[in-house]
């Protein structure tokens, strides 16, 4: 005859806090429910008691085929607290079928075993069992890690929902970003006019899936002139894109009352200074005067236009002195001239071009920009800006970039 709990003989007596009922708040609104699982009545019947007292929900099963059946019609079981030695299916087939089963593989699984079967109990240990008791035991032993087990199953199961929100959260995130992503890809120019006295190249590499970089190619005066803008917000990511968007609308909302780059800068500096709290942004803007090549040109804080003049291999920086945009309301942005020739090259750029960092924390350097526009003069617009990028990633190797990349470029053909 297999051993049974001993309840009234070998076991301690009950102390008063083992039978009293459990505080309110202990597992929240929910009622925790154990599985009681043996093929003795009186075991089933008297381990029921104890738990009922202490305002346990109980089911009961005689064998683990009976257990199985149980945890499919009730869900909401906490823990199974199951003997080992049983008739059709015992204790550690039970818990090898509950591990097995994806739907009962979080409920915790209370072995319990007579003195002398070690071989058992390191079994069920290695199968997936939470906790071994060894019979005859003390009830107030028995109660307590009962109550211990469902308090750490469900703060994982808390845990893992939690997760899984969060999860689901970033996921959502996620797809809001492409989202951004995909409007600010809108922005920016996706074809360039062409004719006979220019041509026209860009890349853009944002560091997150949106960027603080922006750039824009407009056509004024029926094609008599072409207004080229590149833009750089502080900071980059969903912040720097939104001062993008607002950039991009307020470029576009002025781009066409005047043919002065200063003053299109100015009407944009007012508009982003009544919407920008914090940060601002560099611009550079120029018009290109199509039949006579010559250049208007204004900028607010932005790195240098550069310049390639074939005819005397040379690189000339067009910066007029101005601050950047969206912080100071009074600010004047003078319009400087420049005469293009047949054969020269501009090249707009953000400064994530020339201070990206290689492993040794070294930039890549305007130095080294305008060493390959002077010796890649075979090359169009469009390969000379591909170069620049191969280039700057062939440096930086490993390293990661710390910032948007912009480039807007123009050749005036032969």
């Amino acid at each position: 005859m297999k051993d049974k709990f001993d309840v009234a003989q070998e076991a301690e007596p009950v102390k008063a806090d083992a039978s009293a009922a459990l505080p309110a708040d202990l597992f929240g609104d929910q009622e925790p429910t154990v599985l009681i699982v043996d093929d003795d009545p009186d075991i089933l019947r008297i381990v029921q008691f104890y738990l009922k007292k202490q305002k346990y929900r109980t089911y009961t099963a005689t064998n683990g085929e009976e257990a199985l059946a149980a945890l499919y019609e009730h869900p909401n079981i906490d823990l199974v607290l199951s003997d080992v030695m049983m008739p059709r299916m015992n204790g550690l087939e039970l818990l090898q079928a509950i591990r097995a089963n994806g739907r009962f593989s979080d409920i915790s699984v209370v072995l319990i075993s007579a003195e002398g079967q070690t071989a058992k109990k390191v079994a069920g240990l290695e199968m997936g069992a939470d906790d071994y008791i060894t019979k005859p035991f003390n009830f107030d032993e028995l109660m307590a890690r009962v109550r211990n087990h469902i308090r750490l199953r469900r703060l994982q199961r808390e845990v893992l929902q939690k997760n899984e929100l969060l999860k689901q959260q970033n996921d959502q995130f996620l797809s809001d970003l492409e989202t951004a992503r995909s409007v600010q890809m809108a922005l920016m120019p996706h074809a360039f006019p062409e004719n006979d006295v220019f041509r026209l190249g860009a890349r853009y590499i944002p560091l997150d899936r949106v960027g603080g970089d922006f750039f824009d190619v407009v056509v004024l005066d029926e094609g008599r002139k072409l207004g080229l803008f590149i833009a750089d917000v502080c900071g980059h990511g969903v912040a720097a894109s939104f001062i993008t968007a607002m950039t991009k609308i307020s470029f576009r909302n002025v781009c066409f009352t005047s043919q002065q780059p200063g003053k299109i800068l100015e009407q944009m500096n007012q508009e982003l200074c009544s919407y920008m709290q914090n940060g601002f942004v560099t611009v550079f803007y120029g018009v290109l005067d199509v039949p006579s090549l010559s250049f208007q040109y204004s900028s607010g804080g932005h790195p240098p236009l550069l310049v390639y003049r074939e005819s005397a291999t040379q690189i000339i920086e067009l910066q007029p002195q101005s601050t950047f945009l969206g912080f100071f309301e009074s600010v004047e942005f003078p319009t400087d001239r420049f005469q293009f020739e047949k054969g020269d090259r501009l090249l707009f750029y953000t400064d994530g071009l020339y201070e990206g960092q290689n492993g040794d924390k070294m930039q890549f350097g305007m130095e080294r920009v305008c060493q390959l526009v002077r010796e890649h003069t075979q090359l169009n617009i469009q390969e000379i800006i591909n170069l620049l990028i191969f280039n700057l990633f062939d440096f930086i190797g490993d390293a990661s970039l710390d910032d948007d990349i912009t480039l807007l470029g123009m050749e005036i053909l032969d």
